[in-house]
């Protein structure tokens, strides 16, 4: 399955950021059995690396990305560790030039209309739209769609999406997932509560059926 029909299929993306490689696992099968096959860990901590590989080893049918790639370094690591994608925050021509040419798909985050540009122009029709809600969340989604809905792009709002909000980001034309971290948060990773995040994905997704999405 490739990574446009994952993400059309599960309609989430989970950001979760793990401090503690031993947490890998429990995060992943809690979101496998709540529904989603599919999640971004951030290289915002050291373990990042060694997450995705025993994710990668032990939950096969989970494609894990890797967020929070920020240079050249990261974007090797997350290859080595078996990544079946990547994120960035922003968009790095340098970066997401040497990702592609490590032929690892990339997902580069841009917030203006000269950032989307630049961004299709290098060949990217994926595009993460960080901090979306910072930035007019869905009204800036519609207003983006005006001048550019004939390139058919796909958008992965990301910042401020939330289980109140995430069918309103779904129902934005061209909007193929939304991401989030609330699911697996910081403090219920921590805190060890993989119960709970299970039951936040069981939710999100049965908000998203109701509102046939």
């Amino acid at each position: 399955m490739s990574l446009k029909e994952s993400l059309s299929k599960n309609r989430i993306l989970p950001a979760v950021t793990i401090q503690d490689e031993r947490d890998a696992l429990p995060i992943a099968e809690a979101l496998l059995k709540g529904g989603l096959d599919i999640m971004e860990i951030a290289f915002r901590s050291k373990a990042a690396e060694g997450a995705i590989a025993q994710i990668r080893k032990n939950f096969p049918e989970m494609t894990v990305g890797a967020g929070t790639l920020i240079n050249k370094e990261q974007v090797i690591k997350a290859v080595n560790a078996g990544a079946a994608f990547g994120l960035a925050p922003g968009f790095n021509p340098k970066v997401c030039r040497f990702a592609m040419e490590q032929k690892f798909e990339m997902i580069p985050g841009v917030i203006t209309p000269s950032e989307l540009e630049n961004a299709y122009e290098m060949g990217f029709s994926i595009l993460k739209i960080f901090p979306v809600g910072q930035f007019g969340g869905v009204e800036l989604l519609k207003a983006l769609n005006g001048p550019y809905g004939q390139l058919g792009i796909l958008y992965i709002p990301m910042g401020g999406v939330n289980l109140g909000n995430l069918s309103e980001y779904l129902n934005v034309k061209n909007v193929i997932a939304v991401g989030g971290s609330w699911m697996a948060s910081g403090k219920l990773v921590e805190t060890k509560n993989f119960q709970f995040i299970q039951e936040n994905v069981l939710q999100a997704l049965l908000k998203i059926n109701q509102a046939g999405i």
